[in-house]
């Protein structure tokens, strides 16, 4: 039995072209997705406060990034320093660099969406840890011992509170936003699959809920679990989208999200692309130097005709 693609779009999206400004944010499944945007020529913020899986932190970034919240504290870790605010990538050596570095990732993503089409989240987890001192659900524990924190699975109501406000402050400072919420198909299952499926029917909850504010929903879950449902779809570990299920959303997407002419370009782009990733194989020769150079002209000539496409 195979499952109808149909089905699983029945909205109209937002439609996107090159120049439409793009902000990525969520889980490890967001960074697969900017990562072809971005190949296709997109302008792409993903992630300035690093990969973070819960719904609550990733409102509550928003609200920071538009001083309507207050940071959640700096926690030194021996001798280096990070945020209950961000991931463990974004970190300083000294209290007062890494308010600088915090300040200016919010300052980034403040100015990003003020001026981006879209905005993608994507939903990991709902299953979030609770610093027992404030009583904050933080974006990262940083491996600090369990005693600090209670560990809860946060209901779709609570987490719609955070996001109320975020939505509300994102249509009020940039009308013309438009939202898109998809939940990542990768599994948590280090508490066990019930779990699992827990933490994503209050994810899907939260959604439904969160569409009277006119928000899209972009079945990647859907792509990979149900359409795909195959372990050869998925990394070593059963948990992680393969590069070729990543690839298989990225092809919906750009189905559902551009436009033919948009399409049309990124088959150019790849196209070009394609050229510059061919592996030579012999480097050194005048053979070699004189494909590289015909590319090169190709690429110039291809981004001249349409500048509003990014290379990078």
């Amino acid at each position: 039995m195979t499952i109808s693609t149909a089905s699983l779009f029945q909205k109209e999206f937002p439609k996107i072209q090159h120049g439409d400004s793009i902000v990525q944010l969520g889980s490890c499944f967001s960074a697969n997705m900017s990562y072809w945007f971005r190949r296709a020529g997109f302008q792409v913020l993903d992630n300035p406060l690093g990969i973070i899986f819960h719904p609550v932190p990733l409102a509550k970034q928003i609200l920071l990034a538009f001083g309507k919240a207050e940071p959640g504290g700096i926690l030194q870790k021996e001798d280096v320093h990070i945020s209950y605010d961000a991931s463990s990538s974004l970190y300083s050596m000294s209290e007062k660099g890494l308010n600088k570095l915090f300040s200016n990732q919010l300052e980034l993503l403040k100015e990003a969406l003020l001026n981006a089409k879209v905005l993608v989240v994507t939903l990991g987890s709902a299953h979030g840890y609770r610093l027992r001192e404030s009583g904050n659900l933080v974006a990262n524990c940083h491996q600090q011992p369990p005693i600090l924190f209670d560990k809860v699975l946060t209901s779709a109501e609570e987490m719609c509170v955070f996001w109320d406000l975020a939505i509300n402050e994102l249509k009020k400072t940039n009308p013309g936003l438009q939202i898109v919420f998809t939940i990542s198909p990768v599994r948590y299952i280090r508490d066990g699959l019930i779990a699992n499926s827990s933490s994503k029917s209050e994810l899907f909850r939260l959604v439904s809920i969160l569409k009277n504010h006119a928000v899209h929903y972009f079945p990647a879950y859907e792509l990979v679990n149900d359409v795909l449902r195959d372990y050869r779809y998925f990394e070593t570990d059963g948990v992680h989208p393969s590069d070729q299920a990543t690839e298989f959303v990225w092809d919906f997407l750009k189905q559902e999200l551009f436009s033919d002419q948009t399409n049309y370009l990124i088959d150019e782009i790849m196209k070009l692309r394609k050229m510059e990733e061919h592996r030579l194989l012999y480097p050194e020769s005048q053979k070699a130097e004189e494909y590289l150079d015909k590319v090169k002209q190709k690429r110039e000539s291809f981004l001249s005709q349409y500048p509003v496409v990014v290379w990078c």
